[in-house]
């Protein structure tokens, strides 16, 4: 639980940085954003998996943060000339 909570402090700060950055595209800025907040609207439009709660919902924020991180890399990787 411990590794979990630094992998996702890890990740969380990795993905502000992209969102921060001039080079990734506002497109996919904005779908995930969209995606994060599908899964955290009140709304609970994808349903929580029973017994689970709200660690269903982390979890799938933590692979929207993932995800973005990765489909950014190539973006701010570029050198700016």
């Amino acid at each position: 639980m411990f590794r979990l909570v630094f992998a996702l402090r890890k990740i969380a700060f990795a993905a502000l940085a992209a969102f921060a950055d001039r080079r990734v595209p506002v497109r996919l800025k904005l779908l995930a954003a969209a995606a994060a907040l599908l899964v955290m609207s009140p709304l609970n439009v994808l349903g929580d998996i029973p017994l689970l709660g709200i660690i269903d919902d982390a979890g799938l924020l933590f692979w929207v943060l993932t995800w973005f991180t990765r489909a950014s890399a190539p973006y701010r990787n570029t050198i700016d000339a």
